[in-house]
């Protein structure tokens, strides 16, 4: 796989989701940021429309390349400026095994 510095040209955040307890039995929501303004190759792959909950929505599927980097889940998300939508993590593999890439694809499916 061959990407070259000059195709990183987007910037991403990657973020996770963790329930922390509230202290009276209940918990709340929290987001943290994993990974902050990084490098990444966004391409647009396809895009549908969906019904969920009896709306229409368009569902729009990336394909990320950033640097490799360790602890990526398929629970986490991806915030990207160019889609208002968080971009969900659908798979993040390591195409080659030499850890110098990491492909995420992602969508904006609910």
């Amino acid at each position: 796989m061959n990407v070259s510095a000059g195709e990183l040209r987007h910037r991403i955040d990657i973020v996770r989701s963790a329930s922390t307890p509230t202290g009276r039995g209940g918990f709340t929501e929290t987001v943290a940021t994993i990974a902050g303004n990084v490098a990444a190759k966004v391409e647009g792959l396809t895009g549908t429309e969906a019904v969920k909950e009896k709306v229409l929505r368009g569902v729009r599927v990336y394909r990320l390349t950033i640097r490799w980097r360790p602890g990526i889940l398929t629970s986490d998300r991806i915030s990207y400026s160019g889609d208002p939508e968080p971009l969900n993590i659908r798979s993040a593999v390591d195409l080659d095994g030499r850890r110098r890439w990491l492909v995420i694809h992602a969508d904006t499916e609910a």
